[in-house]
């Protein structure tokens, strides 16, 4: 009920024509994983440098019909970052601008819950571009699967991000094999792939 009075809330701030559709209750069975790379973890002085997307239809993961854009910051990358996501000044400078980028992916997020590792700090970055954009961050309600991981084992470590609780720790318990490689796709995928294990087992 909160977060339906909240989603009303949000839509008289729609600046933007033809986004009705985002305040409109989400579908039974339908989720959207995202996960975002950063060109670091302040979202006052870093910038969004690209993100992914996977619908999660019931039981049925569709990588087939994914997002992965490379945004155009206006600050490129650092060495010390392009460590960690390997995306360089001239990968980001052939990159869209963010209103382009919030064109495409608005419609494939639509109205469905958003599933992420960590989304909080995604939606950090994501959100005040979304504002910028349509009046109003994103409605859409947020789910992070460390939270339903703790759950599921009775760890609770009130916010702080324990060592089991790491991915590739989630990853694990369910034997999921886990890509070493550091992108937004391969995050987002296998975050999706964690949520329908915890799914599974949340009955």
């Amino acid at each position: 009920m909160i977060h339906q009075l909240k989603r009303q809330w949000q839509r008289r701030k729609l600046t933007r024509d033809g986004l009705e559709y985002l305040f409109a209750p989400p579908y039974a069975g339908e989720w959207v994983a995202i996960d975002c790379e950063m060109s670091g973890l302040n979202p006052k002085r870093h910038h969004l440098l690209s993100i992914a997307a996977i619908h999660i239809n019931h039981n049925h993961i569709d990588t087939g019909n994914g997002l992965h854009l490379i945004c155009k910051p206006p600050v490129p990358p650092t060495s010390d970052s392009i460590v960690i996501h390997g995306l360089r000044g001239v990968d980001v400078a052939q990159g869209m601008d963010y209103d382009a980028m919030l064109a495409l992916l608005l419609p494939f997020i639509g109205n469905r819950p958003i599933v992420g590792f960590c989304p909080l700090l995604d939606m950090a970055f994501l959100n005040p571009l979304v504002k910028n954009y349509m009046g109003t961050p994103l409605p859409n309600e947020v789910i992070d699967i460390r939270a339903l991981y703790s759950r599921r084992t009775g760890n609770r470590t009130e916010g702080v991000l324990s060592p089991d609780q790491h991915l590739s720790a989630i990853l694990a318990h369910f034997d999921i094999p886990y890509v070493e490689t550091h992108n937004a796709f391969d995050d987002a995928l296998m975050t999706a792939m964690a949520f329908l294990h915890l799914k599974r087992v949340r009955g």
